[in-house]
């Protein structure tokens, strides 16, 4: 009897047995359909092109940076008479005084360039948003409502990838800052369903200038006032809605820039509404822009100053930032100067040793934001504001020894100040430093020669010294330097005849 042959262990010519019930004839082999492609989700499903999102980034940031700087005129409101009234009634004791709400937006300008070059955004962001939210919910001194809009978006912004790696940038927290849009423009709807607003009232008394010749020749205030509600409702649920993109993007730009064109603006909240719109334009647009290759040369620019950054880019920042915060005319800049250059070398010795080059960048963010303080402080009047303020403020509680420091540095700045001079020969005669004052009222005189007010206050000193007829010569220049005066024409006509003269009238506050 024969045996069986028994296959060799190991063999690997040897075939696993494979049951019939898998085996599938190629003949009928059927294909599953192809399932289409899940709907991208609504809040973690949302893209926006990188060009889209990085322009958005220099835009916006860039104009808050601007802002922070131009609110310093503001500083010397707050803690003037250490009473505060905030947003929150908890934060009543914690509102910034003239020093800490100054100090903040500079640090503000320096934190919003840094966010706007796309350089440690996650660090920046976030302590940038903090510090908004405290000097806005801290006080109501600068209570509207661009500021609460401001504030919720900077607190979504903290969650934006602002330095995306891709070509598309998937984001629920831009879905979210185009919601919050959304509820903005149905709040200012909803307030506008009032029949002073509707009847084209309030419309009438808010818009002056070229824009107020063309509602009158067209439409009509009533039916403008009627309009910008139904525009409103619309954009409230258009701007967070892509296929909406196309009517909602020229919409909401003309309806904003047809606010810039009344002049009825606060700050610099309609060119924030601008920027943000950058997000409602159809993605389209932004990669056809993209396929031009302007975005990636810019990209490819930013990334070789940012590696090119280091220790000479640190030694630029100090050699070239140093004098220009010292030529800033605002009194917080340099000290802040000095820390934010102590923090950039901290930032480029902790990337070298961690070999992470973006934030060997930061010499050169603090010296783009110096540069950006120092050129909104002299191509504005934020500085001379700041003294005024800071003068005005302080002389009408009766601290006057601020208010002399205030104007002494706002002729510092502007050597040829009639308000100045006014106000600071004004306080030196009350303390008994009479000829320093009236120095201080003749610069006045020479100054705005058709003012009466610094003609006057002369007057009534050398009234006050028995010097009648010099004083009755002064009178008389006040009434010939402004005949509309009534004081001047007042203390004249007493002077000349019997009755008793007035004791000395304040300027009006508003002066200042």
């Amino acid at each position: 009897m024969a045996k069986k042959k028994r296959p060799q262990r190991g063999n690997p010519q040897r075939r696993t047995p494979v049951s019939r019930s898998f085996e599938v004839p190629e003949a009928r082999v059927v294909h599953a359909p192809e399932t289409p492609a899940p709907a991208p989700a609504f809040w973690f499903g949302f893209e926006v092109p990188w060009a889209k999102l990085c322009t958005a980034r220099v835009v916006l940031f860039g104009l808050l940076a601007i802002d922070a700087v131009l609110q310093l005129r503001h500083a010397p409101r707050y803690g003037a008479t250490d009473f505060n009234v905030a947003q929150l009634s908890f934060l009543d004791g914690l509102g910034a005084g003239r020093l800490a709400y100054g100090a903040c937006q500079v640090a503000l300008a320096l934190l919003f360039t840094s966010a706007a070059l796309g350089v440690a955004t996650r660090f920046v962001l976030p302590i940038a948003t903090a510090l908004y939210a405290w000097l806005y919910f801290g006080s109501q001194l600068d209570s509207y409502q661009h500021h609460y809009m401001i504030a919720l978006v900077l607190a979504v912004s903290c969650f934006v990838p602002w330095q995306p790696r891709q070509a598309v940038v998937r984001s629920w927290a831009i879905r979210l800052i185009l919601v919050e849009m959304g509820i903005v423009y149905l709040w200012a709807a909803v307030s506008k369903l009032d029949p002073v607003w509707l009847d084209g009232t309030a419309l009438d008394s808010q818009i002056t200038g070229s824009m107020r010749s063309l509602i009158l020749g067209t439409v009509g205030f009533k039916v403008a006032a009627i309009t910008v509600v139904v525009v409103e409702l619309f954009l409230a649920f258009a701007v967070w809605l892509r296929p909406a993109w196309k009517l909602a993007a020229p919409i909401g730009l003309g309806l904003h820039l047809g606010i810039l064109a009344t002049g009825f603006e606060i700050g610099l909240f309609v060119y924030d509404m601008l920027a943000l719109y950058i997000l409602v334009i159809p993605d389209r647009i932004w990669r056809a822009a993209s396929e031009i290759g302007i975005f990636a040369k810019l990209g490819a620019l930013g990334r070789a100053i940012v590696n090119s950054a280091g220790p000479p880019m640190l030694g630029l920042a100090v050699l070239a930032g140093v004098p220009i915060a010292l030529l800033c005319r605002l009194p917080h800049v340099f000290p802040l100067a000095l820390i934010a250059l102590g923090v950039a070398l901290i930032a480029m010795v902790r990337s070298q040793i961690k070999q992470q080059r973006p934030t060997a960048a930061a010499p050169l963010v603090v010296l783009v934001g110096l540069v950006l303080v120092f050129a909104v402080d002299r191509s504005t009047t934020v500085a001379i504001d700041y003294y005024r303020f800071w003068g005005g403020s302080q002389r009408r509680i009766g601290d006057v020894a601020q208010a002399e420091q205030a104007y002494r540095g706002m002729l510092g700045i502007e050597p040829h100040s009639e308000i100045a001079h006014f106000y600071l020969g004004r306080i030196l005669i009350q303390t008994d430093r009479a000829s320093e004052g009236l120095e201080h009222l003749h610069a006045a005189q020479r100054d705005e020669p058709g003012r009466a007010r610094a003609f006057v206050e002369e007057a009534r000193y050398l009234v006050t010294v028995g010097r009648k007829p010099e004083a009755i010569a002064k009178a008389k220049d006040a009434v010939f330097a402004d005949p509309s005066d009534s004081d001047a024409k007042a203390l004249f006509d007493t002077l000349q005849g019997t009755a008793k003269l007035a004791g000395p009238k304040r300027p009006d506050p508003d002066d200042d």
